[in-house]
Formats: structure tokens, sequence, C-alpha cells
């Protein structure tokens, strides 16, 4: 049999996980992994498959369950020469176990699956792999080749080694009966065994009712009566024994040097620790001057960079200052030019609406003057009127047509202006900060620049070009890329905002939008002088001019004529009105020009408030600026005295760093020092009481007389020993007739044992070179080693050899079994855990001898140990379930 994988499912600690072990080959195969990843989890499981009855509900299937709970289920992958099969087992709820070959078929399930499990490791009938098993399946911790202990586990297990060695000698020797005496020697020993049966059972104990039985009875009896006085004895004796030893403790404990030596200790731990918090004073102090030095260093350095930074600034805002000044003057200018014109534009159009009311007053005069033509008059009039307002409410139509299409607004116009502004002065800081190239041309060559000639203006260069020159070459001009780029890009985005401002409204300039504003301006005062003449004219509408007409032509035809014509009067109203409205419309214009100057004129004067107070606000934060170079000076002066200070100070703290003694060492041997002679003391005071307490016990006893009772019973429990002994010697005689016996079976056996030897011998010589290993016929364990001629008992050996033995044996064993046609697979679960460096390595030599031929499983958290090993790597992978 060949183990392929190990799977587990809920199985300690990976509860609720899938864990999958595989990789597991022909020969050696080595799973090295840290402590607590599960190796012993798998070899356990491994265990329960094949000794644990699904259905059990033991110590050994509760140990798989995980603390969470559930069922725990494993799958193990053999190779049979059969084929490959898969065995299954659940325990606990709904148990299940469940055989499987390679194709999935079931080959048998819970009960039936147990019995092919049975007849695979052999069960009861013999001849299977129980025993082999458990002799070489080695259990984390076990290394004898015998199991031992007390507990249920522990009893199966050394069944299973029982079985071991019968399996083992039925293998090697298969004609052992026929070597023994035949039919003669089962007579003998057939009366030698009635004779044992009168005396004893067959276990070799005494038979009830029988003469060794009584004896043997008697000295129970007497014994019980012993052993009910003895503990009192014994606490006697004891007391006494524990008095001596209590006393020479306190002779120990209070013994003048042993206390001068504690406080000798005590003081010197005492005297180191003072020294350590001494020297750990000095090292802190050192650290507190280091990190003022690197604070002085770093605010020497921080005061160079805002000086610099001050001055570069200072510089910057004297320039925009001016140029805010400059602009300021400009737009006050302006302002006052356009507000002197407000006025007088304001003064002729007060003086053209005095003309007009005169006008009107005159007509209204006249109107009545001429009461009797008034009919006439009014019908003359409002024919007129309706004529003309019929010809205004055309004209208003046609000025909507017009300022339809031209869709501009204010608000437009504003937006536009903005960014053309804003567009002028991004070009004019950049030509303001840009390098200037003014032409100095002394003969007829013509430089280019980009390609393009250059002009006799000044040229400023705001982005990266290249300027030809006849005769000499080319001279490349960078501005900077960084500046330039942002100069470039703030004239794009303003440009680009211009444009969409001008694109939005379908011009190509703010001067022709300008231009286009002034002719809806215009349409927009012809427009609102139309609708006022409208107004005046028809100010109910047209058709109530018209119902007006009709009855004024009514009233005409009663009404003599009209002693005098209105025409001139009205004639000379309504060009009074037209010059009235033409001046008030002029005015408004002005106005609004004016207005938006004095905006002009507020914004610019608060760019210059804003630059004159960044610059104050510079200024003030500089201080003097014929000081403030100095300053800058004398602070990059002073930083190479901070550095060295900060290096010498970081020096004098390295130093004691690195002679620094141990505080929380000194501190742990000042608290041991201090711990050793408390605990002497608080010794010496319990010892003190008890030995006041073992006075009195022994006192109160010794009253008693008990030694003289337990001599006498143990006179007569001496004498019924003596007839039991003589039984026993009987029993002893015929036993060791049965013995002799069964020895000359042993020779026979002898001739067969030598196979084992054979093949423990090789393996031996790999780690013992000309060693020879002795092995007790009966219980098949290894009883003593012969090296250079001495032999040495097994129970004298140190653990790692005894450890590194039975496994050998186990090998040997192994190969036995593979040559009877009885292979299993060996399983090491963190064996040769005391072996050293050299020894270690001879074992992996004979493991890999073995692995040749037979199945070698090693699981092993030391990886550094067992990286020189070698062999196939098992792989585990786990999945959440």
């Amino acid at each position: 049999m060949k183990l392929r994988a190990i799977e587990l499912a809920n199985i300690r600690r990976f509860a609720g996980q899938r864990a999958r072990l595989s990789g597991l080959g022909d020969g050696l195969t080595v799973l090295s992994e840290p402590n607590e990843f599960g190796k012993s989890t798998f070899f356990d499981a491994l265990h329960a498959v094949f000794f644990e009855r699904h259905r059990a509900m033991g110590a050994p299937v509760k140990a798989l369950r995980p603390h969470a709970g559930g069922a725990p289920e494993v799958t193990v992958e053999i190779e049979l020469p059969e084929g490959r099969f898969a065995i299954f087992k659940r325990w606990l709820s709904r148990p299940q176990a469940r055989i499987t070959d390679a194709q999935g078929r079931i080959v048998a399930q819970d009960d039936e699956a147990e019995a092919w499990i049975d007849a695979l490791m052999g069960g009861t009938a013999g001849g299977g792999l129980a025993g082999p098993s458990g002799l070489v399946w080695v259990r984390q911790g076990l290394l004898g080749l015998e199991p031992e202990g007390t507990t249920a586990e522990e009893k199966r297990a050394r069944e299973r080694g029982l079985n071991t060695r019968r399996d083992l000698l039925s293998s090697v020797a298969g004609e052992i009966e026929a070597m023994t005496g035949g039919r003669r020697m089962d007579a003998v020993v057939a009366r030698v065994s009635t004779a044992l049966a009168v005396l004893a059972t067959a276990t070799g104990k005494p038979k009830a009712g029988g003469a060794w039985a009584a004896a043997l009875a008697e000295v129970e009896a007497l014994e019980r009566e012993i052993a009910a006085l003895r503990p009192r004895a014994e606490r006697l004796s004891g007391d006494l024994a524990r008095r001596s030893d209590v006393q020479r403790q306190l002779t120990r404990l209070t013994h003048p040097e042993e206390v001068a030596a504690r406080d000798k200790a005590l003081k010197t731990a005492k005297a180191a620790q003072e020294a350590a918090k001494a020297h750990a004073a000095q090292l802190a102090q050192a650290e507190t001057a280091l990190r003022l030095a690197q604070t002085e260093e770093q605010a020497a350095q921080t005061a160079i960079d805002r000086l610099a930074a001050l001055e570069a600034r200072l510089a910057a805002l004297r320039d925009a200052q001016e140029r805010a000044q400059e602009k300021a003057q400009a737009a006050r200018a302006r302002a006052e030019d356009l507000g002197q014109r407000e006025s007088e534009a304001r003064k002729t159009a007060e003086a053209a609406t005095i003309a007009a009311r005169d006008l009107r007053q005159r007509l209204r005069l006249a109107q009545k003057a001429r009461l009797a033509q008034e009919a006439r008059a009014r019908a003359t009039t409002l024919r007129q009127q309706y004529s003309r307002a019929e010809t205004l409410s055309q004209q208003i139509d046609a000025f909507k047509a017009k300022l339809a299409l031209i869709g501009l607004t204010q608000k437009a116009l504003e937006t536009a202006e903005e960014a053309q502004a804003t567009l002028d002065r991004l070009t004019a800081q950049a030509e303001a900060q840009a390098v200037q190239i003014t032409p100095l041309p002394d003969g007829a060559a013509q430089a280019l620049i980009d390609g393009q000639p250059l002009g006799p203006e000044p040229h400023p260069v705001l982005a990266a070009c290249t300027l030809s020159l006849p005769g000499y070459g080319a001279l490349h001009l960078d501005p900077g890329a960084k500046r330039g780029a942002e100069t470039a890009r703030a004239l794009e985005q303003a440009q680009q905002a211009r444009d969409r401002a001008l694109e939005a409204c379908g011009v190509e300039s703010v001067a022709a939008m300008r231009a286009l504003w002034g002719q809806a301006q215009q349409h927009q005062a012809a427009l609102t002088q139309s609708a006022a003449h409208l107004a005046d004219l028809a100010p109910e509408g047209l058709e109530a001019l018209r119902s007006a007409l009709a009855r004024a032509e009514a009233a005409a035809a009663e009404t003599p004529a009209a002693p005098e014509d209105p025409t001139t009067l009205d004639a000379e109203l309504a060009k009074a009105e037209t010059a009235e409205n033409a001046a008030q419309a002029n005015a408004r214009s002005a106005q609004e020009l004016a207005n938006a100057a004095r905006e002009a004129r507020a914004g610019a004067e608060a760019e210059r408030i804003a630059a004159h107070r960044a610059f104050e606000a510079a200024q003030a934060e500089a201080g003097d600026p014929q000081t403030l170079a100095a300053r800058l000076a004398a602070a990059r002066d002073a930083l190479p005295a901070r550095t060295k200070a900060r290096i010498e100070k970081a020096a004098a703290h390295q130093a004691l760093a690195q002679n620094a003694p141990d505080l929380a060492t000194a501190e742990a041997a000042l608290t041991r020092a201090q711990t050793a002679a408390d605990q002497a003391r608080q010794e010496t005071e319990a010892l003190s009481r008890e030995l006041t307490e073992l006075n009195s016990r022994i006192a109160v006893i010794a009253e008693e007389g008990i030694e003289e009772t337990l001599a006498e019973l143990e006179g007569r429990a001496a004498e019924a020993q003596d007839r039991a002994a003589r039984y026993g010697t009987e029993v002893q005689a015929l036993t060791r007739l049965r013995a002799a016996l069964d020895a000359a079976r042993s020779a026979a056996r002898d001739a067969y044992f030598r196979p084992v030897i054979r093949e423990l011998q090789p393996l031996l010589a790999i780690l013992h070179p000309g060693a020879v290993i002795e092995i007790d016929d009966q219980s098949l364990l290894p009883t003593a080693l012969t090296r250079d001629g001495a032999e040495e008992s097994l129970d004298i050996l140190s653990g790692g050899t005894r450890e590194q033995l039975a496994i050998l044996t186990r090998l040997a064993f192994a190969r036995l079994f593979a040559q009877a046609g009885q292979a299993v697979p060996v399983i090491l679960d963190d064996a040769l855990v005391m072996s050293d460096d050299d020894r270690i390595e001879a074992m992996f030599t004979a493991l890999h001898r073995v692995a040749r031929d037979q199945q070698i499983i090693v699981f092993t958290c030391r990886q550094r140990a067992f990286a020189q090993l070698g062999g196939a790597k098992a792989q585990v992978t786990v999945d959440p379930l």
C-alpha cells in the first residue's frame, strides 16, 4: 500500500476549511513546516481513518473536532496492486464510511467499508497491515518501539505492538513448527501444563481454592493490617527525615558566608544599576543638546530661505505697484474726460426739454384761442397724427427687426470687454516681464525671428524662439520653461475667453462689437423716439386714434374752418421733441460711458491700493530694505557654525551611546539579587515554622508505639509469605521447564530471525560503522549495542542514540514487510528531535537508502535542519468549505 493524498475537512485548526496534502511519491517525501501548521493533525486524521470506526465517539475521534464544532471528515487516497482507491470517513454527525475506486465508483459503504479496511489492515484474521502500520507509523513524541501508558488508546497501541511481533514472526518463520520437536514436545508441554494447572492459572496466577492461593490470601490479610498501620509509621519516619532535611536547609541558609554573599551580590547590583542610571542621564542630556543643535541649524536654514524669498517678492511687488499706479492714472484721466462730456450732454438735454415744453404750451394756447376752428383743426390734426402714427408703427417694427438681427446685449459687450482687458493686461505683464529684443542694424542684412522679419520696434520674447542673424548664424532664446509655460497658458486661456465672447456675438473683434453695439444703440434710440412719438400721437393706440379721427371729422363738418393752421406749431413741436429725444439719448450714452469709466477707475484704483498694500506689507515684513541683504548674508555666514555645532553634538551623543551600559540588564540583575535575598529570608522563616510543626507531630506519634505493633504483624506475614514462596517456587520450576521447551522453539526461530539483522546491519553501519545490535527474539526489540568490542545496554544509551536505533529498526522491519508482500509506508512525525548535526545527516542517508524501494513520509518542523534531507516536497493547499 502507498499513500497518494490526504484531505481533511473541519479537522482541528482547519475549522470551516478543506486542507489537502498531496505530492506523496514512491520514495522519500518531506513536509517541512513550522509548529502549529497541522502536520500532526494530518497524522492523527490518517490514523483515525484506519483504526477508528466511523461510528466511534471516543476521545481520539472527539479530539479531531475543532473548537467551533462540526463533523470531522477525512479522505485518504491509496494505491494498491489492484489500483487506486479513496477511503472516506465522517464522524460524530451523520457518520459515514465509503470506499471508491479510481473511477469514482463506490466499492463499499459504512460497515462493509470498515470490513474492507479491516481486510486491508489485517484485523483479527492476521496477514494484514495492522501490525506493520503500528510499528512504522511513528507518532510525534513516541520514540520507542513498544507503546507505553495506561489510557485506552495506549492499551490499544500495546496490543497493536503484540500483533506486530506476531505478524513479523509469521512472515519470517513459516516453517518454525517443523523445527521444534513435533508431537513429543507437545506431550511434555501438556504434562507440565497439567501440573501448573493445580496451583496456577493459565496466565501463571494462583488458582482459586488451591494451596498457593490460600497462602497468598493469608499474606494479603496480614498485609492489609500492615498497610493500615504503615502510613502512620511511614509518616513518623517521613517526619523524622523531613526534620533532618529542614535542619540542614536552615543551617545552609543561615550560614554567615551565604548571608554575606547574598548581601555582597545585592550591593554590587545596586551600584551597577545606579551607574547605569547616571550614564543614562548623561546620554539623555547629550540627546537634548543634539536636538537643540539640530533645531538651531534648521532655524538658520529656514531664516535664509525666508529672507531670500522675501527679497525676491519685494522686488516683484515694487514692479507691480508701479504698473498699477500708471494704470490708475490713465483710468482717472479717462473718467474725468467722460464725466465732463456727460455734464455737457445733460445740459443740452435739459435745454431741449425746456424748448419742447414751451412749444407744447404755445400749441395749447393757440388751440384755446381758436375754439371756433377746433373741430376742423382737430380733425386735420388727428388725420395727420394717424398718418404719422402708422408711419411710426412701421418704423418701430423695422427697428425691432434690426435689433433682433444684431442680437447684442450690454452684458455680452461687457463680458467681451472684460475678457479683452484681461488679455491686454496679461499681454502687457508678459511683455513687461519678457526679454526685449531691440534691433540695431548697421547694414542691409535682415534679422529673422522664427522665420519672420524682425521689425525696428522692440520685440518681447514670450516663448522659446530662434533668432537668425545673417553672417553669424542663429540664437535660441528661451525665457524659461516653467515661467514661459505659465505665461503662455494664462495668455491662451484669456484669448480663448475673449474669442468665445466674440464668437457668441458673431463678430471678429471687440472694436467691431462696439461698433455693432453703437448701431444697436442708435436703433434703440430711434425705436425709443419713435415709440415716444407714437405714444404722443396715439397714447391709447391706433384704433382709439382712428375712432377719435372719425369723431373729429364728424364734428368738423359742423364747425367753421380754423382761422390759423396749427401745422407750423406741430412741425416745430415735432422738431423740438426730436431734438429732445436725441439730446436725452446722447445724455444717456454719455452717462453710460462715464459710468463705465468710473468703474474702470475704481477697479484700477483698487488694484493700485492692493498693490501698494502688498508692497507695504512685504516692506514691513522685510524691514529696512538696505539691511535685508546684510541680514541674508549674516544668516548664510552663521549656518556653517550651526552645522558644525550639530555635528559635534552628534559625535558626543554617539560616543555616549556606544559606551552606555544596559540599564535594563542592570535593573534585571538588581531584581534578581533582591529576589534571591527575599527568597532566602522567606524560606528561612517558612523552614523555621515547619520545624516547629514537625517536632510537635513526632512527639505525639512516638508515644503510641506504632512501630512495635507493625513489627509483630510483619513477622506473621513473613511466615505466610514463606509458605506462599514454596508454592511459587514450584510454579516457577514448572514455568522454567516450559520456558526451556519454548527455548528449543526459539533456537529454530533464530535461524529465521537473521533476515531482520541482515536488513538492519547496513543501516546501522551508516550511523555506527562496525557496530552490532542485539534484538530480543520474543519482543523483537533492540536490547544492546556493541561498539568497539564493548557491549552497551540500550538503557544506558543517550536518548538521541535510542531514538536513532528505534528508527533504524523500524526501517529494517519495513523492508521485511515489503519482502513478505505486506508493503506499508513509513511515516515519521517530528522524529530525530534529539540528533546532532553529524548523526542527523547519517540518518538522512539511511532514509534515502530505504526509500529506493519503500515509501517514506517525513513530517518535521525543523525546517533548517531538514533542508539537507532532500526528497520530494509535499504540498498542502487550504481552501474554504
